[in-house]
């Protein structure tokens, strides 16, 4: 059983993160989880599990960041994460196993291993891929150069459109989307 001290405990570790790195920034790490919950909701799947997901998919991105070891934040939030869900005794191994699966795969996968886990990549998206979500990050931002913030964030809204796979989430974020890829086509470097 998920409680609300494990919930607390993930949430508080989460925001100390992005408060120590600024990445995922709060305003990235907050979407996430609207839009996660929005679609639990939605499409009828278990809320708690989308929520350490989101919360924790990220969790480590800053200190991969900052150790210059980027492609690894997923691997280092998963063991952070198995690290802190394991010591809570209340939580079954079925959950541990799908919040686990959520960080894994949220940059996508051929077969989700769960609902939960393709809302997690989809509500992930939602950080780039999204107006709000673009100018939450770019204003959260920090130590880099304009232009590579926008190429940065021209480059991530590309690869979270190609990672959508819920057409709800396709549809309410095709015109942001657009709007988004616009605007950068009109920064000159």
């Amino acid at each position: 059983m998920i409680t609300k001290q494990l919930i607390k405990k993930v949430e508080n570790f989460a925001y100390s993160q992005s408060d120590k790195y600024h990445a995922p920034s709060r305003a990235h790490i907050n979407i996430a989880n609207e839009k996660g919950q929005w679609l639990a909701k939605k499409l009828k799947a278990k809320k708690d599990i989308v929520y350490l997901g989101t919360l924790l998919m990220d969790c480590k991105l800053g200190h991969a960041y900052s150790q210059n070891k980027l492609p690894q934040h997923i691997k280092m939030s998963a063991a952070k994460a198995e690290e802190i869900l394991s010591k809570d005794p209340k939580i079954t191994r079925e959950e541990k196993e799908n919040v686990l699966h959520c960080i894994k795969e949220h940059h996508g996968v051929k077969k989700f291993f769960s609902i939960e886990s393709e809302i997690v990549s989809n509500a992930d998206c939602y950080q780039f891929a999204s107006v709000r979500g673009m100018i939450g990050g770019i204003t959260n931002t920090m130590g880099m150069s304009l232009d590579d913030l926008i190429a940065l964030y021209e480059a991530k809204a590309d690869e979270k459109w190609n990672s959508l796979t819920l057409d709800i989430c396709k549809k309410e974020l095709e015109p942001q989307y657009k709007a988004i890829k616009k605007l950068f086509s009109n920064y000159n470097y």
